[in-house]
Parts: C-alpha cells; structure tokens; sequence
C-alpha cells in the first residue's frame, strides 16, 4: 500500500471509472472473482477499475499484474479497501483492459462435481469450495486440485474453518499459502506453489 495516490490515477477522467462493490458477496460467502473479471472487461481504453472489499485482495494483485494493472490500495477501515487498477504507463498498446475485453471477458469453466464440492476456474484461479464435506474429504480434495494446479496460478478453498491438518502438508509440498477467516463459518485459504 503506497501513501500518495499515483498520477496515472489523477488523470482519469470520471466516466472511465468502473465500479465493482463485493464487499455483500464476501461477507455472505459468494465466491466475486468472476464478477471482479467481468467488470475488468467493461473498463475503456484508459479507464481504471475501482473495488471495494472488506479484505486487501493481495492475489489479485498478481492476476490482474499479469493482464498489464498496477494498482493502488486504500483501506478505510479493518472491513474497508479500495483498490484501483490502471494502467501504468502509455506504451500505446492496447490498454489492459482492452486487451481482455478483446478476447471477451473471461469465463468461468464449468463446475466439478462431486458430494457438494464445488470449483470453478477462472484463468489464474481456482475456487474449491469445501463447506459441505466432512473431514477428511476437504483435504482430500483440496490435495488433488492441487496437483493438477497450473504454475502461477491460484487456488481458493473455501471452508468453514481453518484447515490445520491440510496446513503441514502444503507446506511438505512447497505450496505457500495464506488463510482470511471472514466469518464464523467462512474461511478462504489462498494456496500458491512455492517460489
């Protein structure tokens, strides 16, 4: 988080900024990564895509890094942030979100199923949602989504707790991991294979 907002951002123009809110879509555990990828395609050329959280959304940071966005964070409050995407600089290329909104937005491939689990990948992330299974059924799973885990990508567990047994075994694995308790019954544990 840099102190002084970035000059790119203080050139843009008003009605290029679009707005995406999930701070409801987080606290009541709604997964927002693919409506945070739809908004990225309605950016204009030069625009900028605002978001608001109830957490620093640090992966992504990477996603987005990689799609040509800087960002900006701002946090209001423990519950708040605002994060700008932009572009960093004009190198007259296509802007970053007009290179995405070229392919078409990014869509989200079609569910896996199985005992109430459910993933969705999106590009660079990978949400598997855990909640309904009974241990050890999560790690399980979570242990096979990660084999077949492209490099540099993400995966989101979703879960109704912090998975201590599942913890030891990213880490014999080389899996870096970081785990955001939103809720009494929401954990998200963001799982990356080591450097």
């Amino acid at each position: 988080m840099t102190e002084h907002r970035p000059e790119a951002l203080e050139r843009v123009d008003a009605d290029a900024v679009v707005e995406v809110d999930v701070r409801d879509d987080l606290r009541s555990g709604r997964e927002p990564f693919a409506r945070i990828m739809s908004a990225v395609g309605q950016v204009p050329p030069g625009g900028v895509l605002c978001l608001r959280a109830i957490f620093e959304p640090a992966p992504l940071y990477r996603v987005l890094g990689s799609r040509g966005f800087a960002h900006w964070t701002e946090k209001l409050a423990d519950d708040d942030w605002r994060i700008w995407f932009y572009a960093e600089a004009d190198t007259g290329e296509a802007t970053p979100a007009a290179r995405v909104a070229e392919g078409g937005a990014p869509q989200v491939g079609a569910a896996r199923e199985g005992a109430g689990a459910e993933a969705d990948a999106v590009e660079d992330v990978v949400i598997l949602d855990v909640r309904g299974l009974e241990p050890p059924e999560p790690m399980v799973r979570t242990l096979e989504a990660l084999e077949t885990l492209p490099a540099g990508a993400t995966l989101v567990q979703l879960n109704v707790r912090v998975p201590q047994f599942l913890l030891p075994k990213l880490e014999e694995r080389g899996f870096t991991y970081e785990v955001r308790r939103q809720s009494d019954d929401l954990v998200r544990v963001f799982i990356r294979r080591g450097e």
